[in-house]
């Protein structure tokens, strides 16, 4: 009998920890629901950011910029260099060199630069739980992503989102053993940008040296 007593108080701890798991996951996937919601109703938007690459805990390159989205399309300034992508054909012009190399990106390789792709790869093969917590002196929500499968190229994922607008104040992504983080100082949504905004302007820069690659 108290064999019996015993093994029946693990099933109901069990079925507890698997109750409060789900509980966790149900609330980190709406905090991530209502932060991509907000995300696409601001529409057309600039995102002033830091953009830093760890080793462990030893940061080995970092950047501020700029960055301006329309749906796919995307203008970047960053150290020297300004990029342009109109969904298809991506222009990188680099000051100090006094040229603009010409290509056509796969989407993926556009991905890895935007701060904001976590938006479309969180509702599949992630376990995720969320926590209260603090950044900048504001109060967060921190949904930690983990990956299900060995074979996901990004392997854990941390986003810290401001509680009172649910905008995203931080993103940490993990590739293989490099950390990635963006911090983002400034979100403006609402802007009126027309798609010449994210073609080259070649008429601008009469002098430089155009390297098409495609």
């Amino acid at each position: 009998m108290k064999r019996l007593l015993i093994f029946l108080l693990l099933i109901e701890c069990s079925m507890f920890n698997i109750q409060w798991s789900m509980a966790f996951a149900q609330d980190a996937m709406k905090v991530l629901d209502i932060t991509a919601d907000r995300i696409r109703k601001a529409g057309n938007v600039k995102i002033e950011y830091k953009a830093s690459v760890f080793a462990g805990s030893t940061e080995k390159f970092s950047a501020t910029g700029t960055m301006w989205l329309q749906e796919s399309k995307m203008k970047l300034e960053a150290e020297g260099v300004t990029t342009w992508y109109n969904g298809k054909t991506r222009w990188c012009y680099a000051q100090s060199a006094g040229e603009v190399n010409i290509d056509e990106p796969s989407k993926k390789e556009m991905a890895a630069m935007n701060p904001y792709t976590f938006m479309g790869i969180y509702k599949k093969g992630f376990k995720m739980t969320v926590k209260e917590t603090v950044l900048r002196g504001e109060a967060v929500y921190e949904v930690y992503l983990k990956a299900r499968y060995a074979k996901m190229e990004v392997k854990e994922v941390y986003v810290d989102i401001r509680k009172s607008d649910y905008q995203p104040l931080c993103i940490r992504v993990r590739e293989d053993n490099d950390w990635q983080r963006v911090s983002i100082n400034s979100f403006k949504g609402g802007l009126q940008l027309g798609d010449d905004f994210f073609t080259f302007p070649e008429k601008d820069y009469p002098n430089v040296l155009i390297n098409d690659m495609r």
